[in-house]
């Protein structure tokens, strides 16, 4: 018959937050904030654009969207911005210094424009699979259309729209799609979940399979052949490490180009950079090593070493082998492969053996010949660190 001992009023203090802008057409754009609005002071709120744009209508589609259509229409290649101002969540909090956001029109995406950069085909339980891209490209692309799908025998399938909402892709910017955004949040706490597109996904096995990125029109961007063996081979488990592109612009066929998510970042990071992002070394007509000193314990801090080569003509054939300072064969990195007139390659510190590799001094040689009968020889020290217990 008392009130309860844990009794207690909790005011709303959050201000709300200007979260996304939708494109859709060169005239109409749709704001999403991040809680429920007060629907009449969308109606009279301030809606600056820069460059300056003139506002026709301003309509409220639900409590915490509003379409604005414009005047006259946006510009390709222009980047606006706009800022809200005047806007009151329901009970009253003025929206607060996150309320502004960059935006323009799409352009169409090109195959490379945009990569694949993360996936995780094996969860934790029942948990959800993600893909991650990444718009490597100068443009400002829209998800509108996009498909993902699967491949089995070479025939490529269960193509499914990623959504139909014109989610913009800035340049440098990721997008995670997921059939499940909380299931993502709750195991992977430092997620960029502003990122994330909750979107049905093809099947994507666990030990193998192919994500594929399509187009609108079902042309293929970018497509990613996946099996357990590109994971770190010491990780007790694969379930729920995603496996992590090192470098956007290096192929995405290239196994040495992925390697498994860190532990230190929890072994995903859905929605930012990766933790095993390492850009190739400028190559220098030799080869060119980074880091020199590297330790492959899956933390996230040089775990891998990445070899970049440049060749002075093109239509060499190439090997490259890492050797013990004893002079023996420890990993063949490149075996007689046709180069191009330059590329780069990872080590993870695993031998042929399939052990890790002992700490110390390693050699890099890298033997290249052409039809002609040139013949070019590089060669680098490393060091291989462990920690100390």
């Amino acid at each position: 018959g008392e009130q309860n001992s844990v009794f207690a009023i909790i005011p709303d203090v959050t201000v709300p937050e200007l979260v996304n802008v939708f494109v859709n057409s060169d005239s109409r754009i749709e704001l999403l904030f991040g809680e429920a609005m007060s629907v009449s002071s969308l109606f009279g709120g301030s809606y600056q654009f820069t460059p300056s744009l003139t506002i026709d209508l301003v309509l409220p589609l639900s409590d915490d969207r509003v379409r604005i259509d414009l005047a006259s229409p946006l510009t390709i290649g222009v980047l606006y911005s706009i800022t809200v101002s005047g806007v009151t969540d329901c009970v009253g909090n003025v929206i607060g210094s996150a309320n502004t956001l960059a935006f323009a029109l799409p352009e169409p995406a090109l195959s490379g424009d945009v990569v694949i950069n993360e996936v995780l085909y094996d969860p934790l339980g029942s948990g959800s699979d993600f893909v991650e891209v990444y718009n490597r490209s100068n443009k400002v692309l829209s998800l509108a259309g996009w498909k993902l799908a699967n491949e089995t025998g070479g025939v490529i399938g269960s193509a499914t729209v990623i959504t139909t909402a014109a989610f913009l892709l800035m340049p440098g910017e990721y997008a995670l799609i997921t059939e499940s955004a909380d299931d993502i949040a709750d195991q992977y706490p430092l997620a960029h979940t502003d990122r994330f597109v909750e979107a049905d996904m093809p099947s994507y096995n666990n030990g193998e399979g192919v994500v594929v990125l399509q187009d609108p029109t079902g042309d293929t961007l970018d497509r990613f052949a996946y099996n357990d063996d590109l994971h770190f081979a010491l990780l007790n488990s694969t379930d729920g490490v995603s496996l992590e592109r090192v470098d956007p612009d290096r192929p995405v066929d290239d196994n040495t180009n992925w390697h498994s998510a860190a532990e230190a970042a929890g072994y995903a990071t859905p929605g930012y950079r990766n933790s095993q992002f390492s850009e190739n070394p400028e190559p220098t007509g030799e080869l060119t090593i980074n880091p020199a000193i590297f330790s492959p314990d899956n933390d996230g801090y040089q775990d891998l070493l990445t070899v970049a080569y440049r060749l002075d003509e093109p239509g060499f054939t190439g090997t490259m082998i890492v050797f013990d300072v004893a002079g023996r064969e420890v990993v063949k990195l490149i075996d007689n492969e046709l180069l191009g007139t330059s590329g780069a390659v990872s080590w993870n510190g695993i031998m042929e053996s399939g052990d890790l590799a002992r700490m110390g001094a390693y050699v890099v040689v890298f033997e290249a010949f052409d039809l002609q009968g040139n013949v070019e020889r590089f060669r680098e020290t490393v060091a291989l660190a462990h920690k100390l217990n």
